[in-house]
């Protein structure tokens, strides 16, 4: 049966199958839209680097001096030298591809070092014995794990050959220099949303971050009760962002994609207010299952969390089909947050439809709903048939 609702793109559509194409084989592994990861990586090699040059200095005037001929050095006294550590500077400078298989020896030896370093003990003693540096190390690590999850929610699918969603609404086919720049605050503002998370469970008195005390009561049975408490309090946070005399100053920005499909790229593309709510919501759902509740929370279920969370709103954001279910029940659905980009009145859960079952707002995908066959992706570019259609008219009119 063909549904008489209209998507809000408005353009001509038919009926049919439910079948998709490869919007992502020939794009590049990381989103070239977001800029956070290489500026904070950048800012924080240049700082190490600035820091470390008074010790290549003396490394050099120690190299200058040694004796070629030391009696303590063997075969590898030979082959690795003051000379080699003074040399390994220029060869970083040059890029990774100038590394010999000892700098790679030395680098990887200085990361497990650094773990015997004053600044693990500080990361024990709690997140207040912080220092700048560790911080900013640290964020640097939250923004690469970002990157990293990104990257395997985008190809999971193929992975595990999932079916494509065939797009309906229309496809926000280049990134505009405000998309860029709400995606890449959204980002670097995970690492502060990492350090706040970190900084209550370590002082909530019902948390156990000792990998002795890993049990299913602390740290499997509190996954589905957290989910269910996030999503309650997000479904009426998105309801409100909806609302006409809010929705134009916030929400809207997030709803000029009604195809999405760069995953977690066009998850965070939302404004900056919306994702601060959105995610320090995540540590409002652990204080209600802590603190009101009074159950126990390990560190490694927030971890869990944190990861399926991300991975499910990634999801949602790709033209990939993927279904979980238990005991034949539908828990989650990435086709429904695909149904609330095209008809927005719906569907305003993040994870999952529970709560809009219960407040009426569900509406359920319907594969027989029109497709218009040009704007289906590209799979070369990612991009709408239609889109690189009018791209080539130009080209030839040029």
């Amino acid at each position: 049966m063909t549904t008489n609702a209209r998507d809000d793109d408005g353009g001509s559509r038919r009926n049919g199958p439910d079948e998709g194409v490869d919007p992502y084989r020939k794009s590049s592994i990381f989103s070239a839209a977001t800029v956070a990861t290489p500026l904070t990586i950048l800012f924080y090699g240049i700082v190490v680097l600035s820091v470390h040059r008074a010790d290549a200095a003396a490394a050099a005037a120690v190299a200058a001096n040694a004796s070629s001929d030391d009696d303590s050095s063997g075969d590898f006294g030979d082959s690795f030298s003051w000379e080699h550590i003074v040399q390994l500077k220029d060869r970083i400078m040059e890029g990774p591809d100038g590394l010999e298989v000892m700098d790679l020896v030395l680098l990887g030896t200085i990361s497990v070092l650094a773990l015997e370093l004053p600044v693990k003990d500080r990361i024990m003693e709690g997140p207040d014995g912080l220092e700048v540096m560790d911080l900013v190390l640290l964020g640097t690590i939250s923004v690469l794990a970002l990157e990293l999850l990104n990257f395997l929610v985008k190809r999971s699918g193929y992975w595990f050959h999932a079916k494509f969603i065939p797009v309906r609404g229309k496809h926000l086919d280049e990134l505009s220099s405000k998309d860029n720049l709400f995606i890449g605050l959204n980002k670097l503002a995970t690492a502060p949303f990492v350090y706040f998370m970190v900084r209550y469970i370590f002082y909530e008195p019902n948390s156990s971050w000792d990998p002795r005390n890993i049990t299913w009561m602390n740290t499997l049975l509190p996954l589905p009760i957290i989910f269910v408490a996030y999503d309650f309090f997000y479904t009426l946070l998105h309801w409100a962002l909806h609302i006409k005399a809010i929705y134009g100053y916030i929400h809207k920005h997030h709803h000029h994609q009604k195809a999405p499909s760069r995953a977690n790229v066009d998850a965070v593309n939302v404004h900056p207010i919306e994702y601060f709510l959105g995610e320090y919501n995540h540590i409002f759902a652990c204080f209600l299952y802590c603190r009101v509740m009074g159950m126990e929370l390990h560190i490694a279920a927030i971890v869990l969390f944190l990861v399926i969370g991300g991975t499910l709103a990634g999801l949602n954001h790709t033209r990939f089909d993927c279904v979980v279910k238990l005991w034949g029940a539908t828990i989650y659905d990435s086709k429904h947050h695909d149904v609330h980009h095209r008809i927005p009145q719906s569907n305003y859960g993040q994870y999952i439809m529970l709560w809009d079952r219960i407040f009426g707002s569900f509406r359920d995908y319907d594969p027989n709903d029109r497709i218009n066959p040009k704007a289906q992706l590209d799979q070369a570019t990612g991009k709408s048939i239609e889109y690189m259609n009018r791209k080539k008219g130009a080209t030839k009119v040029e």
